[in-house]
């Protein structure tokens, strides 16, 4: 049984071995001045990905001995199965090396210094170095054939319910599809209330809040938001309760304060004198 086993694993590895790789070293192409073009020519002119631009023997036979045997190893990893080139499904089905060519964006601008390393096809990331990202994904058709939206192979079918660690760990990955407008769609306001927003929390937020107010922010934009709950339970801030806070002779304590501290005032208050709790002593 173990031989057989052994015999089997053997099969396996040489039909891997056999699989034949073209090796092209784009290095030292680089170094013999030759042009990206010059290998792929007519890319330059493409406005999709689905044609090939790559070099045939017949091109490569302008400088190599191709029909010799002994230089089949200069290229082919298997050169006694010598293959083509493989297969490649590329996302962006719609990406036009014509438009960004015509906008002198050099090919290593998107496939890096070829005298460095092989060339690397670009991602999302590299594309959102120049292009920013489109609300509601109307962007996505510029370059993707689906008419439905790519949707990552992270975003499995719990996502919706599971996505708050990766963004908030990573919250540069959302924004390579998604906007601010897109979260809030869902997390904004009070349609969904954050971990740090306990059961307790609407008669224990003062707290939070008062150190917090950029944080509070991030999602209650509105100074309203805030001003119609306290209104509506009669909730003021603590210094309002003061015996002092107002009168009608100097103004009272509030004066004092708003000389001092205005940008508090209007956190509430902002109407100025046309607020209807201003407008009574300061005029409409």
């Amino acid at each position: 049984m173990k031989n057989l086993i052994l015999i089997a694993t053997l099969m396996i590895s040489v039909g891997a071995a056999a699989q034949d790789e073209i090796i092209f070293p784009h290095d030292i192409h680089i170094e013999q001045e030759i042009a990206c073009t010059d290998c792929h020519a007519g890319i330059e002119a493409a406005t999709a990905v689905g044609e090939r631009f790559m070099p045939a023997m017949d091109f490569c036979s302008d400088c190599h001995e191709v029909d010799d045997d002994e230089q089949c190893v200069m290229c082919h990893t298997s050169p006694d199965d010598a293959g083509d080139y493989p297969e490649r499904i590329f996302g962006a089905q719609f990406f036009s090396h014509a438009a960004h060519g015509g906008a002198d964006i050099e090919c290593a601008t998107c496939h890096g210094i070829l005298a460095e390393s092989e060339p690397r096809i670009p991602g999302k990331p590299d594309c959102r170095a120049c292009h920013a990202t489109a609300e509601f994904f109307t962007d996505c058709g510029l370059c993707h054939a689906d008419p439905a939206r790519p949707i990552p192979s992270s975003h499995h079918n719990n996502w919706l319910t599971q996505h708050a660690l990766p963004a908030r760990t990573a919250p540069g990955a959302c924004f390579q599809c998604h906007t601010e407008s897109g979260c809030e769609e869902c997390h904004g306001g009070d349609n969904l209330r954050p971990r740090s927003h306990g059961l307790n929390f609407e008669f224990a937020h003062s707290i939070v809040a008062l150190g917090n107010e950029m944080e509070c922010a991030a999602c209650h934009q509105d100074p309203q938001y805030c001003s119609s709950c306290h209104i509506a339970e009669r909730v003021i801030p603590r210094s309002h309760s003061r015996a002092d806070w107002m009168n009608g002779s100097d103004g009272g304590r509030h004066a004092m304060d708003a000389s001092f501290e205005m940008e508090q005032c209007i956190a509430c208050h902002d109407l100025g004198n046309q607020a209807p709790t201003c407008a009574r002593c300061h005029g409409g």
